[in-house]
This record gives structure tokens, C-alpha cells and sequence, in this order.
């Protein structure tokens, strides 16, 4: 079928402008990346690199080289895990149950989780909370306090009440439970909406920082991403340079010090972009899916 005129003219101007919004999106990654491949004498002589001329991973060794950076890569690898897997099981429940009209005083629990979002108690008891739950120094602070999200809640809830209840009777009618309708026949066919807020979750849980810096005082419990802005934002390189650290690493100090913070940022953002290639076919249909209908 030949297009007309109109039609070239705009298809090539999305194609020009989304192209051009890819790059732009694209590029602070990538001087991201060659700032901590560079050496400080081509980055003083040269103010814009599109690649070096003589790379160099010496800050990827130096920041792998600090068992600091490993502990809170772990923290945070456990928090993403075990985090997105609590919030998705307690999402997803607390969704499915508040879905049905006939659930006792559903209706009132679902104004009152609504109801939150209107009032901000505030940082001290929101720290009195969080201490008398036994919380502090503790691993889990970082998963507790924000183990549902009030947002995710309510799309899956939408996407909940759209399904058929057919399903439902049919499956009752033969007599399945609640608990076997729900993992048998609910849950299989939510897979996009499952996948979508998963990589919501992991996303959160693997960026979190907040929560380990007021509740955390001991560093072995800190996750990466608090590293990664203790080192970048407030410029502590004693962060990664403990006694043993620099005896074993002589040559650190020939280090670039943004390279180190570039490498640093740059072993932060790699894991968890490596996660939406296997999601991002049900990303979009799990979104839209759940926000048809209130």
C-alpha cells in the first residue's frame, strides 16, 4: 500500500525525534562508563571524551578490590531478592482479598489504606515506629517499612476486579478453596502484571539507601547504594581505602578519584538494567492491563 506524503513525513519525524531521545537518554550512561575507563592525564587535557585513547579498568580493580563495596553489594542483592519476593506475596494477597465486595469490612480497609495517602506522619514517628519494632541495625528495615506500596496495591487491585467471575464459581462449583484459586488460577494468568510490578519492587528495593542510613549505623549492614553515595555525593574515599585496603593496593592513590566514583556508579546501575530485557515483553501489557478499570 504506498503512503501518502503526510504520512513519510511524520513516520520519519518519530523515528528522527525518539531516535534522538534514545541518544540523549543514552549518553549520560555512557560518559558515565568512560569517565571511569579514562586516565586522569587525557581527562585534564581533553574536557569531552568519546572514547580514550589508552583505557584503563584500574578503577574497576581498586573498587572490587574493597571488601566494603562486596558486603553492601551482598546486602543489597539479599535486600532485592527477599524484598521483592515479600512485597510481591503481600501485595498480591492483600490486592486479591480487598478486590471482593463480599469481604468483611473490605471496603473500610481499603478506605483506610487509601487514607494514607493524604497524611505524612512525619520522619520522628516514623523512626518512634520503626525503633519499637525492633528495627534498628537490623537488615530487614530496609524491607519492613516499605513492604507494600500503596500505588502497586491499588493497580493490582483494579486488574483483580476485571477478572471474569466465572473462573472463580466454576472453580468453587468443584470445589477448589480460596487459597487454590487464587495460586492455581489467579496468579497464572496475571503473569504480565506480576512481572511488571516485580521489576517495580526489584527497582526500589535494589535503589533504596534511605532507610539504611537512619536505621544502619553499623556499615556491614549499609547497602550499595549508600556506598555508592557516601564515596560520590560526599566525597568519602576513606569509605574504600581501609588500612589493609591501601597496603594491598599501592598504587591507589594513581587512581582517578572520579573514575573510582564513575566505576562505583557504574557496578551499581549494570545488575539491575541486566533484569529488564527478561520483563520487558510483559511490561507494558501488565501496566495498562491494571489501570483500565477502578
Amino acid at each position: 500500500m504506498k503512503r501518502s506524503l503526510g504520512y513519510n513525513i511524520f513516520n520519519y519525524t518519530n523515528i528522527l525525534f525518539f531516535a534522538l531521545v534514545s541518544v540523549l537518554m543514552f549518553f549520560p550512561f555512557y560518559q558515565i562508563f568512560i569517565t571511569s575507563i579514562i586516565t586522569v592525564g587525557e581527562f585534564n587535557s581533553r574536557p569531552l571524551v568519546l572514547w580514550p585513547k589508552n583505557p584503563t579498568l584500574e578503577a574497576y580493580r581498586f573498587i572490587f578490590s574493597s571488601n566494603d563495596l562486596i558486603q553492601s553489594a551482598g546486602i543489597t542483592v539479599f535486600v532485592t531478592i527477599a524484598g521483592t519476593a515479600m512485597s510481591m506475596l503481600v501485595t498480591l494477597c492483600l490486592a486479591y482479598a480487598l478486590s471482593k465486595s463480599f469481604l468483611p469490612g473490605g471496603k473500610k480497609i481499603h478506605r483506610i489504606i487509601l487514607f494514607t495517602m493524604f497524611i505524612d506522619s512525619g520522619l520522628i514517628p516514623y523512626f518512634l515506629m520503626v525503633r519499637s519494632l525492633g528495627l534498628v541495625n537490623n537488615i530487614f528495615v530496609n524491607i519492613v517499612p516499605s513492604l507494600v506500596s500503596l500505588w502497586n496495591y491499588l493497580v493490582i487491585r483494579s486488574f483483580f476486579k476485571q477478572l471474569p467471575a466465572s473462573l472463580e464459581e466454576a472453580a468453587l462449583v468443584d470445589g477448589a478453596g480460596w487459597w487454590t484459586i487464587f495460586f492455581r488460577i489467579v496468579l497464572p494468568i496475571s503473569k504480565p502484571i506480576i512481572a511488571s510490578f516485580t521489576l517495580f519492587y526489584a527497582v526500589g528495593y535494589w535503589n533504596s539507601w534511605w532507610n539504611s542510613m537512619l536505621f544502619c549505623p553499623d556499615v556491614g549492614l549499609q547497602t550499595l547504594q549508600l556506598f555508592v553515595r557516601r564515596l560520590v555525593v560526599t566525597g568519602e574515599m576513606t569509605a574504600m581505602l581501609s588500612e589493609a585496603h591501601s597496603a594491598a593496593f599501592e598504587g591507589a592513590n594513581r587512581v582517578y578519584s572520579e573514575a573510582i566514583k564513575m566505576a562505583a556508579c557504574f557496578a551499581a546501575i549494570v545488575p539491575i538494567l541486566c533484569v529488564y530485557p527478561f520483563l520487558q515483553k510483559h511490561f507494558a501489557k501488565g501496566v495498562l492491563i491494571g489501570s483500565l478499570k477502578g
